[in-house]
């Protein structure tokens, strides 16, 4: 194997997590919306009592209520999906099936009941403030296909039910320029939400990476190891030191150091299994934390890791420099109360292998 730029990118640490761009302004939505949504609900069953006394002496009475009914089941149908797990992966597209349901069944009522037409327009007004209230992660493409839907439904119930030509006419010039400036809005709302999500994982990954090896810095290694260590009993740790890093430095020059972290940094996420917790915990100090590991399953661990930097050249201007590294690994015992115990214990094996002449790996001390 053998490694010559220093230009070449470090993998990102695997266990850096953040928020998708859904669950990151799910979080910061939807308890508003939540609000808005118990609102609709209110409404829409208020409304009930308002259709019942417009109604109650017409023979459209039944048709009515009945429309008012599965209004009110598809606006509590947006209550639970704003909040339900069961509709967690596609909460979206239910709340807008739900809500665009329910302005049907409303718009129906009116249309075909002889209802006046501005109450058609008010439930679009509350339905159009509902989608603004849901980007950015309500897609262009979802509403576009949603309101094309609504304005045709209306449009097609009131030729079915013969309106006049006014009517159509005032609907369509109050509702398309209304639509078209939702649609700006719902697009301005999406490019700076994945302008602002973008910056925001940004900041993330520079408060947590340490910019040279792109590991865990050390704060957030041990922030993430915490927790960690205080939930699982199962759990291993490696302590991982560069030997003779400052004769490295002192003989080839802080550029050829950084050359040297960058590809034990790789060669750690290579060597590594995807769940596991790896850190620059110092200069030439790293940190791997092992969840659901036993102490043998980690001893291999640690051998592969040692030997493929022990095989590993690397080459810097004319120079070709041979690299090895010493770990220590300790496992969690019941006697340990805190982190702090188990990384005290793994640098104490790492000691031991400084001793016994570099070059391997200690696991039990003595």
């Amino acid at each position: 194997m053998s490694l010559s730029s220093l230009d070449t990118p470090v993998l990102r640490n695997r266990l850096v997590h953040f928020d998708t761009f859904e669950a990151y302004f799910t979080k910061r939505i939807f308890p508003n919306f939540i609000t808005f949504s118990y609102i609709g609900l209110f409404l829409a069953a208020l409304y009930l009592f308002f259709d019942y006394h417009t109604y109650v002496d017409t023979m459209y009475i039944r048709g009515v209520i009945i429309s008012r009914f599965i209004a009110i089941f598809f606006a509590i149908m947006v209550v639970v999906a704003s909040q339900s797990k069961i509709f967690e992966p596609y909460r979206i597209e239910a709340i807008t099936f739900f809500g665009t349901m329910g302005y049907t069944a409303i718009t129906y009522s009116y249309i075909a009941y002889d209802n006046v037409i501005y109450f058609v327009g008010f439930n679009w007004i509350f339905y159009l403030v509902a989608t603004i209230m849901l980007t950015p992660l309500i897609s262009k493409k979802l509403y576009v296909f949603m309101e094309s839907f609504q304005i045709m439904a209306v449009l097609v119930l009131m030729y079915i039910y013969y309106k006049p030509f006014d009517m159509l006419f005032t609907y369509t010039v109050f509702s398309i320029p209304l639509a078209f400036y939702v649609y700006a809005v719902v697009s301005l709302n999406r490019k700076n939400g994945l302008e602002a999500y973008e910056n925001a994982y940004n900041m993330h990954i520079l408060s947590s990476i340490d910019g040279l090896s792109h590991l865990l810095n050390r704060r957030s290694w041990y922030e993430i190891s915490k927790k960690l260590f205080s939930q699982q009993n199962n759990i291993t740790f490696i302590m991982l030191d560069i030997d003779y890093f400052k004769k490295i430095n002192d003989t080839y020059g802080h550029d050829a150091g950084d050359m040297v972290i960058q590809t034990v940094s790789r060669i750690l996420l290579e060597q590594t299994r995807q769940q596991d917790l790896i850190g620059r915990l110092g200069g030439e100090e790293f940190g791997i934390m092992l969840p659901h590991a036993t102490l043998s399953e980690t001893h291999i661990i640690a051998e592969r890791i040692r030997m493929t930097i022990e095989k590993t050249q690397i080459h810097y201007n004319e120079e070709t420099l041979n690299i090895t590294v010493s770990l220590g690994v300790s496992e969690k015992s019941p006697t340990m109360k805190d982190l702090s115990m188990l990384v005290t214990y793994g640098d104490q094996l790492l000691y031991q292998a400084k001793e016994k002449g570099r070059n391997r790996v200690v696991v039990i001390a003595g």
